[in-house]
């Protein structure tokens, strides 16, 4: 299985298979790199640099990382355990 890399992307963002949902700035859009979930993930505003959190369908630990500031953040996902 190729490698995915896990960009999130803000529920704010427009995308026709969110419409009608209610989100903030603190909820993102990420792709679980073990089983390919689709999830939503809460980042709270003041968060940043990293933390690890496990998957809530495969309960694999993920390496999260948070960047940007209140005009734009970027949350990404990557396994854990340092492989592909």
């Amino acid at each position: 299985m190729a490698p995915v890399d896990s960009l999130s992307r803000r529920l704010d963002e427009p995308d026709p298979a969110h419409r009608g949902r209610t989100n903030t700035d603190e909820t993102f859009e990420i792709t679980c790199p073990y089983c390919g979930e689709v999830l939503a993930i809460f980042v709270e505003a003041d968060v940043s640099g990293s933390f690890v959190q496990d998957c809530e369908v495969c309960c694999r630990p993920w390496l999260v990382r948070v960047s940007g500031d209140e005009d734009g953040r970027e949350v990404t996902v990557e396994r854990e355990d340092g492989e592909g």
